[in-house]
């Protein structure tokens, strides 16, 4: 669910904590805040995709790879990595099916975080998921080979890029 009085986990340039503050106000300063970035894999090798709501706030109707949100103040990644993907797709998740990869640095002007990358595995049918309609308006499960040319090699416009797309998706193979 959007929420513009959202308090975020906000750190500095090292990851240490600092004051919460409103994920408005973080994005508006350029403040480094953590959030989670969830990997979504099934058995296929394929990864499901996202069409971002008009709604949303930042790259409102773009597509995007992963599913994910801002940490609350004190949260640890896993909980909200779990919890966001749940609460996102309309099904139950726990951190324990989780599979970590690591923390990245994003340092974009205006966007400045530390994601923790999750691996997620499930077989289900686009149908099985009931997703929250006022964050995504299209889901659709798209092979790796596929996002990885959309992500590294064209670099489409049309999608959610982060500097890290290459590194996780050469992780995901291993999975």
């Amino acid at each position: 669910m959007i929420d513009n009085k959202e308090l975020v986990f906000v750190v500095d340039e090292n990851n240490n904590p600092l004051e919460p503050q409103l994920r408005t106000v973080a994005h508006k300063n350029g403040l480094w805040h953590r959030t989670s970035g969830i990997w979504v894999i099934n058995k296929n090798k394929q990864i499901l995709c996202q069409k971002r709501s008009l709604k949303k706030d930042v790259n409102p109707g773009k597509w995007e790879a992963f599913f994910g949100g801002h940490l609350a103040p004190e949260e640890e990644y896993d909980h909200n990595a779990a919890s966001e993907a749940g609460e996102e797709l309309g099904i139950a998740v726990k951190k324990e099916n989780l599979f970590p990869c690591k923390i990245f640095k994003s340092d974009k002007p205006n966007h400045k975080e530390f994601q923790f990358v999750f691996a997620l595995r499930i077989d289900e049918n686009l149908n099985n998921f009931n997703f929250e309609k006022d964050e995504i308006d299209q889901l659709d499960w798209i092979s790796i080979e596929k996002v990885n040319d959309i992500l590294v090699n064209q670099k489409n416009p049309e999608w959610v890029l982060k500097p890290w797309d290459e590194e996780v998706i050469n992780w995901l193979y291993t999975l």
